[in-house]
């Protein structure tokens, strides 16, 4: 009945919401009939590292991702973004799978010997044309949102990105024309910008002025007034409800990025409070994208929450040494006596340096060594015409990539040896320079652009980013220690089913010894949001990877769920064995019941009708499920059921579970789970008549407050339980509250870690 209700409040909802008020009225196209399939939104925070999230977490800056990781929702990895660390080059890999396919974010064509960077339109396409040439792009038939490449979008479909920024590209694909009809339909949205930015505006030009009179250049400081407002602000809102709009839509793949923390962190640097002030709103952009996608009613979505890069806090030659980089190069190659013109772009801790007129192996070393110790650039790549490749430092000279792990030495293990190999690909890329100069080293980090913060070099911070995925999400199996671009590619292919994941591990997979028992009332796999789902069910028991599932309203062949077969469905979905017990038949082919899933094989043991109290106010049928799965050698009874809604029913059915037609004569001698919906609470007459024989989870346990499982919505009442025989310890019983648990079912699922009791069962812990 609450569940009804709350449907119907979700599709009131749905009729006045302004993104399906866009759709109709900017001319949008909603994919329908898609709803049980996978969609995928991938959430960007630019240039944030590993360590300032958590940082930021931990100062209470990023308030909805501290839930998702401190309900254990979310399973928190180290993104790994290859050589160079910059978001052109991410996002080649990320979208396309080709590593290093740009140098860095500035660098000379050698094919057409021009020289411009990765935010210029026509720099952007003719790069990703390359790419596109022999690789599907990971956003195909999606969209893409303040990036530097479609990804394989639609022209349609691509905003605020380098590839299609240009003006002739935006009024060709109608973006103007909808720029203004946004702006009239959305009255409201569009005020609400304004005002920001007027109060941005508001803050920041009496900072930026503090600023120059304390010294600081003033294009910078002006510059930064842009970035926090227009970018930091403007761009954000726009692209938040834009990629709202996108998942109610229903596309099957979104790319959202947020710029705002990265362009502030170059300014002032990554770990300061100016920087971090521009997470708080950035956090609650992801809020309300999260909740749009998972509420959108044409898609299953999944939402992962990544940062493309870190940024290391640097000091710059460009105010450090007059004349910047560009003299340092000059002057080392007059006293050197090399007469050659060249041409140096260096956007950040990364440089390359052409030569016009071609240097031989040993000039540039002699060159290189002269960077390093007189004009103190603290590390050079040469790169000989037989492929040795030289790092030069102050300490000496390496071997890349064989004795590049040793200089790394602030980085954790497994990403040495991968950075290492790295350093390679990005040497060979055609477009890399005669000599590569690198701002990071063992005394720190410096950029040659006037900035406090930067990226593209192997710096511990600018090689780890991060990436939040629901627990259970299907990663590469060498994704243990990281994940790179490449790795999340094909982790959103498979899931899109485009390509499969053949070798995979499970993201936040429990690594306890313990057996995990679930019980979950699916009503039917009917959401709060009044879509079937049994897929979004499958994903609420991966993210808890339990090893039995007691399931009770589950749908066999009826017409109201499309006449699927749910129990099979989750159990395909999953991977584990599945048996279903039917208790209400509407003619021969519609059924409903429990199902119990075992990721070990299952014996039945007992599928039977439970008794029925005469003159009952809600007669249904009712029925038990008891098998036998075998645990490391241990056979342990487990029994599923859904018990009546009257209180004498339900002491009768509990008699007869308990009695010698079934639980009765193994009790004592063999391990036992009774569990499911009991529609009973603790201390009613028929809860007495269990405890007599068995032990609830969640009773008597020191620094356990009992959970209650019903409604998903607000939970008050404890109808689900988990008894178990004494042969059993249980070491935790929780509930997992989080949005997905919220809307799946209008019950929240109840898991139990349990372990072989010695003392009374005289069997061997599970292992």
């Amino acid at each position: 009945m609450l569940a009804h209700f709350e449907a119907k409040f979700h599709r009131w909802r749905r009729r006045f919401s302004r993104s399906e008020w866009a759709i109709r009225h900017l001319g949008l196209t909603p994919i329908e009939g898609k709803s049980e399939e996978p969609g995928l939104l991938l959430i960007q925070i630019d240039g944030l590292a590993r360590r300032q999230l958590e940082d930021a977490i931990a100062k209470g800056r990023m308030p909805f991702l501290k839930k998702l990781r401190d309900r254990g929702h979310y399973a928190l990895h180290t993104f790994y973004p290859g050589i160079p660390t910059t978001t052109p080059a991410v996002q080649a890999e990320l979208y396309y799978g080709v590593r290093a396919g740009v140098p860095a974010f500035s660098f000379l064509d050698r094919e057409t010997g021009a020289t411009s960077m990765m935010f210029q339109p026509e720099w952007a396409k003719k790069f990703e044309a390359r790419f596109q040439a022999d690789h599907e792009g990971l956003l195909k038939d999606g969209s893409s949102w303040s990036n530097i490449y479609s990804g394989g979008a639609g022209p349609e479909e691509t905003h605020f990105c380098g590839a299609s920024i240009g003006f002739a590209d935006m009024w060709k694909t109608g973006k103007i024309r909808n720029i203004f009809v946004f702006l009239i339909l959305h009255c409201v949205s569009a005020v609400k910008i304004a005002g920001l930015l007027l109060l941005e505006l508001a803050i920041s030009v009496p900072q930026a002025v503090r600023g120059i009179l304390r010294g600081q250049w003033p294009s910078q400081e002006f510059g930064m007034v842009i970035s926090r407002t227009f970018i930091g602000i403007g761009l954000r809102e726009l692209i938040s409800i834009g990629g709202k709009i996108d998942v109610t839509r229903g596309l099957p793949v979104v790319h959202v990025n947020f710029l705002g923390y990265d362009e502030l962190a170059h300014r002032r640097g990554p770990g300061s409070r100016f920087a971090h002030w521009s997470l708080k709103g950035i956090d609650r952009s992801i809020k309300g994208l999260y909740r749009a996608a998972l509420r959108s009613p044409r898609r299953d979505y999944h939402v992962w929450i990544f940062s493309d890069h870190g940024q290391e806090r640097t000091r710059s030659f460009a105010t450090d040494f007059p004349g910047g980089i560009q003299k340092v190069i000059t002057d080392a190659l007059t006293a050197e006596g090399f007469d050659t013109p060249f041409t140096v772009a260096a956007l950040g801790p990364v440089g390359h340096a052409y030569f016009t007129n071609p240097l031989t192996d040993p000039q540039r070393h002699t060159l290189a060594r002269r960077l390093v110790d007189h004009g103190k650039v603290p590390g050079v790549l040469l790169r000989t015409r037989s492929g040795r490749i030289t790092w030069l430092h102050a300490d000496g000279e390496a071997i890349v990539p064989g004795e590049i792990p040793a200089l790394l030495s602030t980085h954790p293990e497994p990403l040495r040896a991968e950075i290492a190999k790295d350093l390679v690909t990005f040497c060979e890329n055609p477009n890399s320079g005669d000599l590569i100069l690198m701002g990071w080293g063992a005394a720190g980090a410096w950029t040659f652009a006037p900035e406090r913060g930067a990226h593209a070099g192997p710096g511990t911070d600018e090689t780890q980013g991060f990436l939040f995925v629901p627990a259970g999400t299907h990663l590469p199996a060498d994704s243990t220690d990281f994940i790179r671009p490449s790795g999340l590619r094909a982790a959103g292919l498979a899931l899109l089913g485009r390509e499969p994941l053949a070798a995979g591990r499970h993201s936040g997979a429990r690594t306890e010894t313990h057996l995990r028992v679930m019980t979950y009332n699916t009503h039917s796999c009917g959401g709060m949001d009044g879509r079937v789902s049994p897929r979004r069910i499958a994903r609420v028991i991966r993210q808890q990877s339990p090893d039995l599932i007691a399931l009770q309203e589950i749908d066999h062949g009826r017409s109201r769920s499309r006449g699927e077969d749910q129990a099979t469905l989750i159990a395909k979905e999953l991977g584990y064995h599945v048996v279903f017990c039917r208790t209400v038949s509407h003619g021969d082919k519609e059924h409903y019941g429990h199902a119990l899933l075992s990721r070990q094989p299952i014996e039945i043991v007992k599928v039977a009708p439970l008794p029925q109290a005469v003159g009952s106010w809600w007669p249904e049928a009712r029925g038990a499920l008891w098998a036998r799965v075998e645990i490391d050698g241990t056979p342990v009874n487990i029994v599923t059921t859904h018990l009546g809604l009257s209180p004498r029913e339900r002491v009768i059915q509990m008699e007869a579970l308990l009695g010698p037609d079934w639980l009765g004569p193994v009790i004592t001698s063999e391990p036992v789970i009774l569990c499911g919906d009991f529609n009973l609470s603790p201390g009613s007459p028929a809860y007495r008549l269990a405890m007599k024989k068995l032990r609830d989870v969640q009773a008597g346990r020191i620094g356990h407050r009992p959970l209650a499982t019903f409604t998903s919505a607000r939970p008050l009442l404890q109808l689900d339980h988990i008894f178990v025989s004494a042969h059993f310890d249980t070491h935790r019983a929780f509930v997992p509250r989080n949005d997905l648990t919220r809307l799946a079912s209008d019950h929240l699922p109840l898991l139990a870690d349990l372990s072989f009791s010695s003392a009374d069962a005289g069997t061997t812990t599970r292992t």
